[in-house]
């Protein structure tokens, strides 16, 4: 059944090679109604389209799970999915950025948020019957919404006066990887055995292993004359491991490894030795003392000045348009967006002179070293292109879709997962130092502080959870402290780094974009949900920062013991 399996999924997945997008048949059941609904599809006395998109996404997945030397799971599966974009109005304002939610949108067809999904099979009349019922469905709404939207702005100030969408020029192109090949049987001997690991390990409640793969074929064709056909596989390794310590303390951490072949990921000795290494420090953990607060120097090195970068400054280089709530009376999460400071700071100083940044989707590797976000175009069928968002310190420009943002026209190529988004973002120090000299300047600021100790953060999956921190006293010596979240840690606290290391860090992490609008809202616009990202980013040394004890209620720990060690 397993090989039965896995010769299905490769079977699909060559077949799905052979596909050309300018002649297959899914393409041409796209073109045809396309332009059919842009001549025909009209409502008396209400507007025309004046854009149409369609994205189509043919999928191959396939994964195995373990937990504690088990399989607990192992699948693979097919889907072909649709996504509609139909606007009204024209591009200084249209229907999209807006928000009423309709109870019953989707009733005459399955479709939702403009996506539903398609037959796998490539029969032309089957499949323009889907086209045509789905962009129906979203006409129907875009018409709705842009008389909403209307109603809703003329009893409202507009804080941003940008268009709903930008005029680019029509981009044709096409960018297909090899189909990944997947030895299911293999994975699942493999996360089995991975798994097990945690069965010489009594201090760990639970754990899980999986092997993910995705094949993934996007044809996309939008009425201005875009168009491109796109494979991406995408191999992924995920490693969790959970725990507490005596005062109920929750501790908690993962590994994740993204590829585009099997070849990309670590082998499986160096797997094993990650997790032992991730079992051992959760458990050191478990007896390290708290910490009840600190304000000081602090260096990130290791995983954490990537994701300390991540988590707290990338967020302000990415310009996405905000939401208008037309759902008045009802109270959304998120509805009051606060716009990015980062609109009225271009020009203005927001790193130190010594570091800059650019986001470059070209590039495959980056001194020698394996990068995930390579792409020849993003989701709007833009060509991609390297963006210097900081030079020297100073803002140049914010990562933009077609979705414009006040102060910032035009796309920079770089949509994915649905709005824009980063790709191969790498942070630069014209003057890094040594991990050496970096060390003893830390030292020195600790003294001058007339500090008893500084702070070396190596590993932190956002700012309420600081996994691996330890103390370091003036001699050099450290301990290990847990249960630490940083305060007050903000895009701006990074104008005041001191010093920066000469080799950098190397991070790639699931980028999920944040949902700029009400709560309820969902993005089904993209081809995914979520994007690989890697992150290039020197060792940071903070002059000052502060961190607390985390403040949290937490479950008492388990009454009886781990019954695998209770002998």
């Amino acid at each position: 059944m397993r090989i039965a399996r896995l010769s299905l999924l490769l079977t699909a997945a060559a077949c799905m090679a052979s596909l050309h997008a300018q002649d297959d048949i899914v393409m041409k059941a796209m073109r045809d109604e396309m332009a059919r609904s842009m001549k025909q599809l009209t409502i008396e006395n209400l507007e025309k389209p004046y854009f149409i998109a369609y994205r189509v996404v043919d999928s191959e997945n396939a994964g195995a799970g373990a937990s504690f030397g088990a399989l607990n799971r192992s699948n693979s599966s097919r889907s072909r999915r649709l996504h509609v974009e139909v606007r009204v109005g024209d591009y200084k304002l249209d229907n999209s950025h807006f928000f009423f939610f309709n109870m019953n949108q989707g009733t005459t067809t399955q479709i939702y948020n403009g996506t539903m999904m398609l037959t796998v099979e490539d029969d032309y009349k089957e499949l323009r019957r889907q086209l045509w019922l789905g962009t129906d469905s979203v006409y129907k709404k875009a018409v709705e919404d842009i008389s909403k939207k209307r109603a809703t702005l003329q009893n409202r100030t507009r804080t941003d006066e940008s268009d709903d969408f930008s005029k680019e020029e029509p981009v044709t192109t096409s960018h297909e990887l090899p189909a990944a090949k997947i030895d299911l049987p293999k994975w699942e001997s493999e996360a089995r055995a991975l798994s097990a690991l945690f069965r010489k390990m009594p201090a760990i409640h639970t754990s899980a292993v999986s092997f993910n793969a995705s094949n993934s074929y996007s044809r996309y064709l939008t009425s201005e004359g875009t168009s491109y056909a796109r494979r991406e596989p995408s191999i992924a390794f995920n490693a969790s491991a959970a725990t507490q310590a005596a005062d109920g303390t929750m501790l908690d951490d993962f590994l994740w490894f993204h590829g585009r072949s099997v070849a990309e990921l670590p082998s499986q000795d160096e797997l094993a030795s990650r997790i032992q290494e991730l079992g051992k420090n959760l458990t050191d953990l478990r007896d390290a003392p708290p910490l009840a607060s600190y304000s000081g120097p602090v260096l990130a090195e290791g995983d954490a000045a990537p994701q300390m970068f991540r988590l707290m400054f990338l967020h302000d280089l990415i310009g996405a348009k905000q939401t208008i709530n037309g759902m008045q009376g009802m109270n959304i999460n998120n509805t009051n967006q606060a716009e990015n400071p980062f609109l009225d700071r271009v020009g203005a100083r927001v790193l130190p002179e010594f570091l800059s940044v650019v986001d470059n989707p070209l590039i495959a590797e980056y001194q020698g070293r394996h990068v995930a976000a390579q792409s020849k175009m993003d989701e709007d069928g833009m060509l991609s292109r390297e963006v210097r968002l900081i030079d020297r310190g100073i803002l140049k420009t914010l990562l933009m879709s077609r979705d414009p943002v006040r102060g910032f026209d035009h796309t920079t190529g770089s949509r994915h997962a649905g709005q824009a988004a980063p790709s191969n973002v790498i942070v630069t120090s014209s003057a890094g130092l040594s991990a050496a000299d970096l060390r003893a300047k830390f030292i020195d600021l600790i003294k001058q502080r007339n500090r008893p100790f500084g702070v070396v953060v190596r590993r932190l999956r956002t700012a309420n959870n600081v996994v691996l921190a330890y103390k370091v006293f003036p001699d050099g010596h450290e301990e290990l402290v847990r249960g630490l979240q940083f305060v007050g840690m903000n895009p701006a606290a990074f104008k005041d780094i001191v010093a920066a290391s000469k080799e950098p860090n190397f991070l790639t992490v699931q980028y999920r974009p944040a949902q700029n609008g009400p709560g309820m809202m969902m993005s089904f616009e993209s081809e995914d949900n979520a994007t690989p990202v890697s992150l290039v980013v020197p060792s940071l040394l903070f002059e000052d920062a502060t961190m607390r004890m985390l403040r949290v209620a937490s479950p008492n720990p388990p009454v009886a013991g781990h019954p695998f060690f209770d002998k």
